[in-house]
């Protein structure tokens, strides 16, 4: 399925019982997310949409709730999502998932959602073969032109054709020397968060030009968000805090910046040879702030474990973030704390399943 009639079901409110999202663009994923909670009425969602972080043997509890009758609204949607790609699933989960894709619930929806899954794994393949399947790869050149076109449009502006190719163009994801980068990607969230700086310097205007590229500032951005990662790389805790502070000073979405750290610790956890999809075309490969650079070196510094668990505290902020956090910058901070000195915040649990428990 493409991601267009996904989008399109759940706008047309036609959702099927189960769906696999699989593929390495965080923003798509994101979109997704979104489509699927307005496919609720704004009053039902917290009764009816579901966002579960996976945890290893709890499986059949978590479908359990997805047999039980919507409270309001007319479908529950049960979104499942996992830092690791659903590697840590045991025998009793993938039984679980067997028995409920036999029979899905009629008045509920289960999304699961994986960047770089084990392919090989039965989990895997049990939602391959018996939910619908939706890759979430990166936009072409061509796709991302248009998609910036209707971008501007959506909030009533116009922009020239050649700006938007130009600006697609530019943040074209590059990899590593000695391998092909995905051919043609472009990196939309970057791409995203410099649009909407842009059409906010430009507040007013009704069209896009050429030359209003010149206010585009991603070059820098990505130099100061490369200073942040080796800082945190290297465990030099307080630098990486300082700079972060200075990016979100400079009004560079916290999205973005999450979404650099996990794809530093996904790369570090996937050893030399990823792509680099957090860079964009003007990065120079000997770069000592790009992406796949600065993983070799938290591989040194960080053991398997220690990745591991931040890839997983990177999601856990990201979900915080996104639930409305009333202080983003201050869980930016404790996440940058606590992956760098290898401690928790709080408590055996760590500071975000003590927040995560009082929120419930």
């Amino acid at each position: 399925m493409h991601l267009r009639q996904f989008l399109s079901a759940f706008r047309q409110g036609k959702a099927g019982p189960a769906y696999y999202l699989e593929g390495p663009d965080r923003l798509l994923h994101e979109e997704c997310r979104t489509a699927v909670q307005e496919a609720l009425p704004a009053e039902a969602r917290p009764w009816c949409f579901a966002a579960i972080e996976f945890q290893p043997g709890s499986l059949e509890r978590e479908l359990e709730n997805a047999r039980q009758m919507p409270m309001l609204g007319g479908r529950n949607f049960l979104f499942f999502s996992d830092a690791e790609d659903f590697r840590g699933v045991r025998e009793e989960d993938t039984e679980a998932l067997e028995r409920y894709l036999q029979n899905p619930a009629a008045f509920s929806t289960v999304i699961f959602a994986a960047v770089e899954p084990d392919r090989r794994r039965r989990f895997i393949q049990l939602l391959e073969k018996k939910a619908e399947k939706v890759e979430l790869l990166p936009l072409s050149r061509p796709e991302a032109t248009e998609w910036v076109r209707e971008f501007c449009r959506a909030r009533g502006v116009e922009m020239d054709s050649r700006a938007a190719g130009m600006m697609a163009e530019k943040f074209a994801i590059t990899g590593p020397p000695g391998r092909a980068a995905t051919s043609g990607a472009v990196n939309v969230l970057w791409m995203r968060t410099e649009l909407e700086k842009l059409l906010t310097a430009k507040e007013g205007t009704k069209k896009i030009a050429i030359e209003d590229l010149k206010r585009v500032e991603g070059w820098r951005e990505e130099h100061e968000i490369g200073k942040m990662l080796r800082a945190l790389a290297e465990r030099r805790c307080g630098e990486a805090i300082e700079t972060m502070r200075s990016l979100l000073a400079s009004k560079v979405a916290e999205t973005l910046v999450l979404w650099c750290i996990g794809d530093l610790f996904r790369q570090a956890l996937q050893g030399a040879g990823g792509v680099a999809a957090g860079r964009s075309a003007w990065a120079v490969r000997s770069n000592p702030f790009s992406t796949w650079e600065i993983a070799r070196v938290a591989r040194r510094a960080y053991s398997q474990q220690e990745l591991l668990r931040a890839l997983r505290l990177a999601r856990q902020a990201d979900l915080g973030i996104k639930s409305s956090w009333k202080d983003s910058r201050l869980l930016m901070e404790m996440l940058i704390w606590e992956i760098s000195s290898g401690k928790t915040g709080t408590g055996d649990g760590g500071f975000w399943e003590s927040e995560a428990s009082v929120a419930g």
